[in-house]
């Protein structure tokens, strides 16, 4: 397999030294996703290459350390449409990680998350607190239980951690085929979600730009019979075939390659921010048909990323699943220009915040009162006020 995206030993998790290579990221991701498309998603990460600066500190030969950039992201949608954002950064003294034997647990201020490994099964717990920008508290409690997705006869292992040779992309799924809940409060709303949840986790010792990527195309599809991803990653080698790794997963948390499914991306499109993008995908085998995959309810669109709700159809076995699918080009992140919109979604707790952050962080009803309500004198003095998160030592 090429050195594009590697898949690791079932349960592997990633090793705490490569929060010290220069230029290097490691994120957990999760998402839920209910039987009418709507649900959630959540990364906590170190170096996650979408923070402004941090992929540019690169390219000048000046690259950050991971430890050094700690961020957490949860966003919502129903509809087809967010309903709430926020990604909050966080000083490093502020985030604790536990990478112990039997898996992981952080603390990323007030907030704690624990991917755990009990025998066979996999536990995610995430307990939530967000500081929004007029200093309210956002909170969102997440649990998942279900079997460990294990691949290739090995058993899922959380005490395997691999840190040299690492993969410059190394991927693996952790929790899939199993049912969550979470509920989310912020500003006097509340939503609860109950349905599929995914988990993995990727991690690389160098810069995603570095990486060889012109772009990729994940997806994971909540069919009733199983999950299915894929992952397509185009090289910047135009000579050098797509790297396509489709894998299937079932009640059991086995999962195994399907090497005869190929996914055809037809009609591409662009978004204003100049991303190429692929309104509907079809999986095929031998050219013909399995599952058609409709994206075009976009959830996040920016110059460099986008998130859609996807919407398929297996046409062998006459299933539907609801899901979510992404598009992603490395060499576009964090470039100069895209930059101010980019600090205008990123919520700082000691650093000064885009004036718009308000218009982008939190539920989407009431956004343009609360930005409104921020240009008033005093309120920024206020907000200012606000206790700062918690210290390992305060708690």
């Amino acid at each position: 397999m090429s050195n594009l995206l590697h898949l690791s030993p079932a349960g592997s998790g990633v090793h705490p030294d490569l929060l010290k290579s220069a230029g290097g990221f490691a994120w957990w991701y999760l998402d839920l996703i209910d039987e009418q498309g709507d649900g959630l998603v959540c990364i906590w990460s170190f170096g996650l290459p979408f923070l402004p600066g941090y992929a540019s500190a690169s390219r000048r030969g000046q690259p950050q350390l991971p430890e050094h950039r700690p961020s957490l992201n949860l966003a919502s949608f129903k509809g087809g449409k967010l309903d709430f954002y926020v990604l909050q950064e966080f000083e490093p003294e502020e985030v604790f990680w536990d990478a112990a034997a039997e898996g992981d647990r952080w603390t990323f201020g007030q907030s704690t998350l624990e991917s755990i490994q009990d025998g066979e099964e996999r536990r995610v717990k995430l307990d939530l607190h967000l500081r929004m920008p007029d200093g309210q508290i956002a909170t969102a409690l997440m649990e998942a239980r279900g079997l460990a997705v294990h691949h290739s006869g090995q058993k899922p292992d959380a005490a395997h951690r691999i840190i040299d040779p690492l993969p410059d992309h190394d991927w693996v799924p952790l929790l899939c085929n199993a049912r969550a809940s979470a509920t989310l409060h912020a500003h006097g709303q509340t939503s609860t979600f109950e349905g599929r949840v995914y988990h993995d986790r990727n991690g690389g010792q160098r810069p995603m730009h570095e990486l060889g990527i012109d772009v990729w195309t994940w997806g994971r599809l909540a069919f009733p019979s199983r999950e299915l991803i894929y992952y397509v990653l185009h090289p910047t080698d135009a000579s050098r075939p797509a790297q396509t790794l489709v894998l299937e997963i079932d009640a059991g948390g086995q999962a195994r390659l399907v090497p005869d499914l190929q996914l055809r991306e037809r009609r591409p499109a662009k978004n204003l921010g100049g991303l190429r993008w692929w309104p509907e995908q079809v999986l095929e085998r031998e050219g013909q048909a399995v599952i058609t995959i409709d994206n075009r309810q976009r959830l996040d669109s920016g110059p460099f990323y986008i998130r859609s709700a996807a919407d398929a159809r297996d046409l062998e076995r006459d299933e539907s699943a609801r899901g979510i699918s992404e598009v992603c080009d490395p060499a576009r992140i964090d470039l100069d220009i895209h930059r101010p919109l980019v600090r205008m979604r990123v919520m700082q707790n000691t650093r000064p915040n885009s004036m718009w952050l308000p218009l982008f962080t939190g539920p989407r009803q009431g956004r343009v009162s609360r930005l409104v309500t921020s240009f008033l004198p005093g309120v920024n003095a206020a907000q200012q006020e606000q206790p700062a998160p918690r210290t390992r030592e305060q708690r």
